[in-house]
């Protein structure tokens, strides 16, 4: 995941760590705008990276 970088897996971690955080208080409907950004945001990054590794070659 996003060539492996070590910074963007301990952001994601503590994204979804403040994510069940709010479902566990029941704030649901900022949980799922949180979780439907964390998605997008790691599919965006995983996409860039994917595209870049291709072009380098």
């Amino acid at each position: 995941m996003a060539g492996g970088s070590k910074v963007f897996s301990v952001f994601m971690l503590i994204f979804y760590a403040i994510l069940m955080y709010f479902v566990f208080v029941n704030n649901n409907m900022v949980a799922m705008y949180m979780m439907g950004i964390g998605m997008f945001i790691e599919a965006l990054v995983n996409c860039i990276c994917t595209f870049r590794s291709k072009t380098n070659k």
